[in-house]
């Protein structure tokens, strides 16, 4: 058909010619004419990346810009000699009066052209949605264009509920939103910014974010394709890490001096028993400076019964500690009275509750008054052992200015002990600690 409507004498002038790698139109610029490809072939390019080409006769091209009225979105270059039927927008209801089965060509062409388009929006609206990071889509006024479900999760509201509206809404604080936009579009990406985002049901939330500036051809800002995940429990170990960094290293100096100076601190830990092996003693000096390290970190609460003061200290002293290897099991702050007002234990906090409160009373603290040490034995029930089994532990004194505040009590596992250490019920008992001369 296009055949027999070129050969209408009326068509002439309308074609136009173009040389190998002439320009047929430029990006961003306003012209609006409507092209029929006759013969050749056309390259589209957003500067100077070709996007895609046009071979076929009878394709129809430069119709977003004739039909939106509009700058150009692409530039078209002759890639061999080209001959189009070209239709300038004013002179458009003319053309298709004298050429009316043009009319119904273009009309196919767009339907084809619409009906291509959507199959692969609806196919990147599919890959997104399968990204587990959220994908975000905004224009130059910072309004969300698009979004994936993964952002519908993490920023937890309805695409109907944001669309067209302003995506600094979502942050805790949108002038840092902001500036990090105002970064971005001076670097043109950056790699990664962590966001504190406004949750209506989680809360306050951190969200990684990089993101990317579009720009047209012409270097014209278009807007931002950003990607978020949530790093809120990465940032929370972050500051869990610093705060047990700013506590361990005053620890370590401590523990080192408390090394250097054992030679000073035997006497006090040692008296008696000189026929006991190498590892024996290194396990007494290794109470002594775990009581040494946790009665200077916890006296003060013993005071006033503050757990909320003893027990994270309690919580990093095991986190310091090897689990595999320690023959801690537990530690229980007892006062004056010898109530339990704190427990903590690796096991977990189950136990905590029914520890917390209770009374070590009626237990017999076997040893020493000439010692902070005392031996004690108790019989524990539990799933295992519901009729309770025997258990030991250690209990010393937290004494201040001549008074007893209270009991720092190490649950040990006898079995660690043994396997170690090579030590029973009976070496515990004969370990000798001294007390300071106060």
């Amino acid at each position: 058909m296009l055949e027999e409507i070129t050969k209408n004498p009326d068509l002439t002038k309308y074609m136009a010619t173009f040389k190998e790698g002439e320009i047929l139109f430029l990006e961003g610029d306003d012209s609006q004419e409507l092209y029929i490809l006759v013969s050749g072939s056309v390259d589209f390019l957003k500067g100077n990346k070709k996007i895609s080409e046009v071979a076929e006769q009878g394709a129809v091209f430069g119709e977003i810009s004739f039909l939106l009225g509009g700058r150009r979105t692409a530039s078209a270059k002759a890639t061999d000699r080209v001959k189009a039927i070209r239709v300038p927008k004013e002179r458009i209801t003319s053309f298709l009066s004298e050429f009316p089965e043009v009319g119904n060509r273009i009309t196919k062409h767009l339907a084809h052209r619409l009906d291509e388009t959507s199959q692969m929006l609806f196919g990147l609206r599919e890959f997104c949605d399968q990204l587990p990071d959220a994908v975000v889509l905004t224009d130059r006024e910072g309004r969300i264009m698009t979004w994936n479900s993964a952002a519908e999760r993490l920023y937890g509201r309805q695409w109907q509920q944001m669309h067209d509206r302003q995506m600094e809404e979502i942050y805790e604080e949108p002038q840092i939103y902001r500036s990090f936009l105002e970064e971005v579009q001076s670097r043109y990406s950056v790699r990664e910014k962590i966001l504190k985002i406004k949750h209506p049901e989680r809360g306050a939330l951190y969200v990684s974010t990089s993101t990317t500036v579009l720009y047209d051809g012409h270097h014209n800002f278009q807007g931002v394709l950003s990607l978020g995940r949530d790093v809120t429990s990465i940032q929370k170990l972050e500051r869990s890490y610093r705060r047990l960094r700013n506590w361990l290293i005053p620890s370590l100096i401590l523990l080192c001096l408390l090394g250097g100076s054992l030679f000073f601190v035997y006497p006090y830990v040692s008296k008696g028993i000189e026929n006991v092996d190498v590892k024996k003693n290194e396990l007494r000096a290794q109470f002594a400076k775990d009581y040494l390290l946790l009665k200077s970190l916890l006296l003060d609460t013993f005071g006033i019964g503050d757990r909320t003061r003893s027990n994270p200290i309690l919580k990093e002293f095991f986190e310091m500690i090897d689990p595999e290897e320690t023959f801690h099991s537990g530690i229980v702050l007892l006062d004056r009275e010898k109530r339990v007002f704190d427990y903590f234990s690796p096991r977990g906090e189950s136990e905590e509750g029914a520890m917390v409160g209770s009374s070590y009373a009626g237990i017999d603290f076997q040893g020493s008054d000439r010692s902070p040490m005392r031996v004690l034995v108790l019989y524990r029930a539990d799933k295992e052992h519901p009729m309770g089994h025997r258990s030991i532990e250690l209990a010393f004194e937290m004494e201040k200015e001549g008074q007893v505040l209270g009991w720092l009590v190490f649950q040990v596992n006898m079995g660690v002990l043994k396997k170690t250490y090579s030590v029973t019920e009976e070496d515990l008992r004969r370990f000798q600690i001294r007390k300071l001369q106060s």
